[in-house]
């Protein structure tokens, strides 16, 4: 058995064990913060968390074996084409 044959398992462990510490991080965020005047939410986490998904997705797994779908764009273009 060659080194290659464990890379997905061995990026697929990396992934869930940085997610649960990345959550892990995200609950101790918002129990400790010390402005209690503005709390930390949920939302506010959002932008992390999508970046964190993009890191996973597209760096871990380059070229989305396994069924991974490619994310999706931000904003998506509805405006209709111009007649001609």
């Amino acid at each position: 058995m060659n080194a290659h044959s464990d890379e997905p398992q061995a990026r697929e462990q990396y992934a869930e064990e940085l997610i649960r510490r990345y959550r892990e991080l995200r609950r101790w965020a918002v129990e400790n913060w010390p402005n209690t005047a503005q709390p930390l939410e949920a939302s506010d986490f959002v932008a992390t968390d999508r970046e964190l998904q993009l890191l996973l997705g597209a760096r871990l797994h380059p070229g989305l074996a396994s069924g991974r779908q490619p994310a999706k764009a931000q904003y998506e273009d509805v405006t209709p084409m111009p007649w001609p």
